[in-house]
């Protein structure tokens, strides 16, 4: 193998063993026998199971950020693109359910001061999601397809809160809705909730767009 098939082939295995047993009951030497690698040679790609653990966070988080990034870069009102990120994000959990539940579930606490301080990279990957999650309700602002009586920032955090619990409560097997029925809940209850009083007249649109129907109910 070479060095990249070896690195990924550690971390495809942590990441199956730490979902099926947990991260603190997976050791070094088993994820290193079942990835078919010495344990010398994990240690050299990522130093530490910690070192494993946040290279799955960071991966897993970049590809939601770059998912979201594509979202921003469409020409479509903030009410639409709100709708699209409730969609997008239970579509991308689903896709990756082994890493949200070790993240949700099993982050090493004695990390967390370390890796969650202000100024650290994964800090600034968590509040880069809510600069996003403001980008599309300040555009929904602008464009008058959204209220949002607080101040964005604020509303961006509340939205990402209520995705965080949901999704947690999801992975941990406390909620038993479908992840795409999930999503459309969660689209149907940001629009109704950001909804203006009034609809808003000739919205700032791009040329040759087509208006997206509201959210069916019941699905």
């Amino acid at each position: 193998m070479t060095g990249t098939a070896r690195s990924r082939a550690i971390l495809t295995t942590a990441s199956r063993l730490f979902a099926e047993k947990g991260y603190s009951n997976a050791t070094t030497s088993e994820i290193a026998r079942e990835a078919g690698v010495a344990e010398g040679t994990l240690y050299h790609h990522f130093g530490s199971k910690d070192g494993i653990f946040l290279t799955l966070f960071d991966e897993t988080m970049d590809g939601f950020l770059a998912g979201i990034e594509e979202l921003l870069s469409r020409e479509t009102t903030g009410r639409e693109m709100l709708s699209a990120l409730a969609r997008f994000h239970f579509d991308y959990v689903s896709r990756h359910q082994e890493q949200y539940l070790i993240l949700l579930r099993d982050f090493p606490v004695h990390r967390m001061v370390e890796h969650f301080g202000k100024g650290s990279p994964q800090r600034e990957k968590l509040d880069r999601i809510t600069e996003l999650f403001s980008r599309v309700l300040a555009r929904g602002k602008v464009d008058g397809t959204l209220d949002i009586p607080f101040p964005v920032r604020d509303t961006a955090e509340m939205l990402r809160g209520s995705l965080y619990g949901t999704t947690r409560l999801k992975m941990t097997g406390l909620i038993q809705a479908p992840f795409h029925r999930l999503a459309r809940m969660t689209e149907s209850h940001w629009l109704k909730t950001l909804s203006p009083l009034r609809p808003a007249k000739n919205p700032r649109r791009a040329p040759g767009s087509t208006p997206r129907s509201s959210p069916r109910r019941g699905t």
